[in-house]
């Protein structure tokens, strides 16, 4: 038999033991925490630029396609259409006074995100040889996500994004084979909010997962049908804290990091959360009209569209606002984004219609004068005159 040459393994064994080495405090450096209170730059008003941002690029980032959204809403013939029209709308009302708006703060932040490994940490892996390819033989290398599973498929996988700036955790593969899904699950299977959140700590404690830099947690359940559905997992959402702030998305939810609870098994299924980020402050108008104010809250939100002629109208009443800071995208015409944290009043909903299919628990309303001159919008009409015909 013909000894064929060996090559020497020290060299490889010794890369890979740098690598770990820089690895290690790298994580550390990853899971540090995220941003000290009151942590921020000033750097003057409407340093932003204009936060209302041109439409179509707004639009075609929603949408993800290009033209008039609205035209999207009803390109129906009437003749084409044979079955009864059925039209909701729903309006939320708000019977009490509001803040006095000149006292608020006019505050606008900019996150900066910092989600940058060390480049110590790629210049180990540039050394090594993986397989047949050598990665010394690659210019500029930059590690840009990675994962990491805990030994035996059932345990938790962590990945690291530093493009979007994300740590999310979730289950192996195989934990998912193992899981009895004959039985559906019914109200009854459905646990209190603070069971959820007791859990979803439990497991952030356990972990050693820093949440210091969140507000108080929150279930979500606004997409819940008990009566006919029931899912697997329920979400425990944590508010991010910016300057003592709670962040809430436009939509009516707390922004930040999301514990999913699994209700087949009483534990943790993932995690997701932003990584390190700094902020950058401006100062912007505020609307000063309480009248404003009370339309977009009537109409549930600032991206909701109201419907003329409704077949059936949905009433909820909407209880005492608070301040708070909610989470806008701003988007550009070359297709990049920055989020904004803008001052924002939200609306509990005290007394939501028990027949309406969608129950709606939170009301945001921003408060910046960009942002409601570019999300006013008109009535969508579904009257005859009103719709659009299609051309065969």
């Amino acid at each position: 038999m013909n000894d064929l040459p060996q090559k020497p393994r020290f060299p490889a064994i010794l890369g890979v033991i740098v690598a770990l080495l820089i690895l290690v405090p790298s994580l550390l450096y990853i899971f540090r925490d995220f941003l000290p209170d009151s942590s921020y730059t000033f750097l003057g008003d409407r340093a932003f630029g204009e936060l209302s941002v041109d439409e179509e690029a707004t639009e075609e980032a929603i949408t993800d396609r290009g033209g008039d959204a609205s035209k999207l809403a009803y390109p129906i013939i009437a003749d084409e259409f044979p079955y009864p029209e059925y039209i909701e709308k729903y309006e939320y009302l708000y019977e009490g006074t509001l803040p006095d708006l000149s006292t608020i703060d006019a505050t606008v932040y900019r996150r900066v995100d910092q989600f940058s490994l060390p480049s110590s940490l790629a210049s180990a892996f540039s050394n090594l040889t993986l397989g047949i390819v050598p990665l010394s033989g690659f210019n500029d290398l930059e590690l840009l996500n990675f994962s990491l599973q805990e030994e035996g498929g059932e345990g938790y996988s962590i990945y690291v994004d530093t493009s979007s700036n994300t740590i999310s955790i979730s289950r192996g593969m195989e934990y998912w084979t193992m899981l009895d899904y004959s039985d559906t699950l019914t109200a009854d299977d459905l646990p209190a909010d603070d069971v959820l959140i007791s859990l979803a700590n439990q497991f952030l404690n356990q972990y050693n997962i820093d949440k210091s830099s969140y507000g108080e947690p929150t279930v979500d359940r606004s997409y819940i049908e008990a009566e006919s559905w029931v899912p697997d997992t329920m979400s425990v959402l944590y508010p991010m804290v910016v300057n003592g702030s709670d962040v809430w998305s436009m939509w009516g939810q707390p922004a930040g990091m999301s514990v999913s609870v699994s209700l087949r098994t009483d534990s943790v299924d993932g995690m997701y959360a932003p990584g390190p980020y700094t902020l950058e402050a401006s100062v912007y108008e505020l609307a000063s009209d309480p009248a404003e104010i009370l339309e977009v809250a009537q109409r549930g939100g600032l991206w909701e569209y109201p419907s003329e002629n409704p077949t059936v109208t949905y009433t909820s009443t909407l209880g005492e606002p608070t301040l708070v800071l909610a989470e806008h995208y701003q988007y550009t015409e070359g297709g990049t984004s920055s989020i904004l944290y803008v001052p924002a009043l939200r609306f509990p909903v005290v007394e939501a219609d028990p027949d309406a299919p969608y129950q709606r628990t939170w009301v945001i309303v921003p408060l910046v004068r960009d942002i409601l001159d570019e999300a006013a919008p008109e009535p969508i009409l579904f009257g005859e005159t009103e719709r659009l015909e299609i051309v065969k």
